[in-house]
This record gives structure tokens, C-alpha cells and sequence, in this order.
């Protein structure tokens, strides 16, 4: 807690700064993704300081988000947020905070879009390890809405959340680590089921369809046994890789164990799962990796579909486990 502001305070008294702080933490110990943290502290700032509009701005890689927001969004629709914006501008050159208790008379007039009622305004950096990496921004219709002690009680929430921020980053670093697989950056075997459930709801919800792909790399066991482990790793690694860049962003790669992975295509019905699975077949197949003058790797696939191949992971994962061990059978006796 940050003690020189905490003094600077009159009218928003020592026990509502404790009760702010207090609510604020019990709300995002239980939930540390970002995507609800920023909502939770605009819900709570709001619960504090009375304004008409509430919201919290990202900035990254050069681009401003609104991230969360109360009632900020009904005038500004139209409005593209950049770096130039002055308060935007103004913010990230010197790190200092903004009050306004008339904006229409103030350098940052020119930001207000026509219809807007926004006549008081307060604008907080938000500081992650030195950088400044989102806004907290309030405004009011009224002018002269905000008091000094508003804004210091802003900047402690802006303190607040610039350490709850590093946390949930080193959170978001853990969840990955636990459901991704360190090799091939693909997700692990126990987060496949999680999202096809998912799946399954939301296209139950909907009406839609979807379907996945088990793959296996044939030979990967002779590949290794020739050339090690750290030149299999590898192999693997730039097979992925060659696989991923042919995919939509919305298709996701799951590493099931070993030399086995699972493609999970959204809104592709079975037919279209096939001409996929085809194609990488194809990729792998066109790396050429040989083992010897007989054998290289290549690709077995099988597919499944929702809803006519299953209505639960395990049960589609069994149906295109199945036919892709069908399909490499089908492969070796045409050789």
C-alpha cells in the first residue's frame, strides 16, 4: 500500500481506502486473468468515485484497447484510440496523471467527439516493472465532478493494480507452462479435453459443427533410434511448426503423447477435416526426412466429426484414433 498517497487524503476517509483495497483483493485472489482483473478494478473504482464513465486502457506493441469499461463506451463508438490522442500522448511522455474540470476549455478538447457530454476527466498511468502498460480513465458530464482527493484515490488503485498486474503475469506464465508442452509449444494432452468440451457446448449452443484430427508421425521411434533423441526433438519440433503455419489462426495443435498430436478445427465439418488432413499428410511428406534409402517420416491421419462421430472428447478422440490407425495400415500394405 502506498503510505504518501493514503495522506494525501480528506474526504475519501482512511476506512474507505481500506475498504477499496480490501474489496479489490478479495475480487482478484480468486481470479487472476487479466481479462477480469481490469474489469474487476473498474467495478471497484466505481464503487468509490462517482462518475459516468469508467475504463481501463491497454497499450501494447503500440496499440490501445479498451479493456474494461462502465458507461465510457456510449459516446465514443466511433472513436479510434492511437498513441497520438493528446491525454494518450501526453501520459506516456511524461508519466504524469490528468485531472480536468472542464475539458471543452482544455488542451484535450480536440479528443472529445461531437455529441459528447464529457466535461470532467481524470486519467492515471498504470505502471508494469518501469513501463506504462494501461490507463485508468473516469470522466463526468458535470464539470468540476472530481476532487483532488479522487484522483489520489485513483493513482493508489493505479499502484494497486500495477502489482496485482505482475502477478497475474507470472500466473499467466505458471497456466502456461501447466498446459502447454515445452517442446513443440504445443497445449498438453489434459487441456485437449478441456476445449473440446467447450466445443461441444458452444456448437450445441449454436447449431454448428466442428471436428478434429489425430496425427502420427510414422518411423519417428526408427528416426530416433538412428539419430538420437535431441535430433528427434528437433525433427519434431520443425514438423509442428511446418504444420502450424498451414492452419487457420482458429485451429489448435495438442501434443497427446509421444509422436501423436491432435487438431482441433472449429466450424469444419468432417469432409472438410479430410481435405486438411490430406495436406499435411502432404507437408510432411514433402520434407523428405529419411532415415534410410526405405524410410522416412511421414504422416498418418484420422478424423472425426461432431455431432455425427461423437458427443464427448474421449468418444471423437476414439473415433479418429481409430481411423487413422486404419489409414497407416491402408498405407504400409500399398507399399
Amino acid at each position: 500500500m502506498n503510505k504518501i498517497l493514503e495522506k494525501k487524503f480528506n474526504k475519501i476517509d482512511q476506512k474507505n481506502i481500506t475498504s477499496a483495497l480490501l474489496l479489490l483483493h478479495r475480487k482478484v485472489v480468486k481470479d487472476l486473468k487479466q481479462e477480469h482483473i481490469f474489469k474487476k478494478v473498474a467495478s471497484t473504482i466505481r464503487s468509490f468515485v462517482k462518475s459516468d464513465g469508467c475504463a481501463i486502457l491497454m497499450i501494447d506493441n503500440g496499440k490501445i484497447d479498451v479493456v474494461a469499461s462502465y458507461g465510457f463506451l456510449k459516446n465514443l463508438k466511433k472513436v479510434k484510440f492511437s498513441m497520438l490522442m493528446k491525454p494518450i500522448k501526453y501520459i506516456l511522455k511524461t508519466g504524469k496523471s490528468i485531472i480536468s474540470q472542464d475539458v471543452s476549455n482544455s488542451p484535450f478538447k480536440s479528443c472529445i467527439p461531437e455529441g459528447c457530454s464529457m466535461n470532467s476527466l481524470i486519467c492515471v498511468p498504470v505502471k508494469t516493472n518501469g513501463k506504462i502498460t494501461s490507463i485508468i480513465h473516469l470522466d463526468s458530464k458535470e464539470k468540476n465532478a472530481f476532487t483532488k482527493e479522487d484522483l489520489n484515490f485513483v493513482k493508489l488503485i493505479a499502484s494497486e493494480l500495477s502489482s496485482i498486474i505482475e502477478r497475474s503475469f507470472l500466473y499467466s506464465k505458471i497456466e502456461q507452462l501447466s498446459i502447454k508442452d515445452q517442446l513443440t509449444g504445443c497445449y498438453n494432452r489434459r487441456h485437449i479435453y478441456f476445449d473440446i468440451k467447450k466445443e461441444i457446448a458452444r456448437c450445441k449452443r449454436y447449431r454448428k459443427n466442428f471436428s478434429i484430427i489425430v496425427m502420427d508421425f510414422d518411423n519417428f521411434k526408427k528416426f530416433n533410434d538412428t539419430f538420437g533423441h535431441l535430433k528427434g526433438d528437433y525433427l519434431l519440433k520443425n514438423m509442428i511448426e511446418k504444420i502450424r503455419k498451414s492452419l487457420r489462426k482458429s485451429d489448435v495443435i495438442y501434443r497427446y503423447g509421444g509422436d501423436e498430436f491432435v487438431l482441433l478445427l472449429p466450424e469444419t465439418n468432417k469432409e472438410g477435416a479430410m481435405v486438411c488432413a490430406k495436406r499435411l499428410e502432404e507437408i510432411v511428406d514433402k520434407a523428405n526426412k529419411k532415415i534410410d534409402k526405405k524410410t522416412k517420416i511421414t504422416l498418418s491421419t484420422g478424423c472425426a466429426g461432431y455431432p455425427e462421430d461423437g458427443d464427448t472428447p474421449s468418444k471423437l478422440i476414439k473415433v479418429a484414433d481409430k481411423n487413422m490407425y486404419k489409414n497407416k495400415l491402408a498405407r504400409k500394405a500399398s507399399r
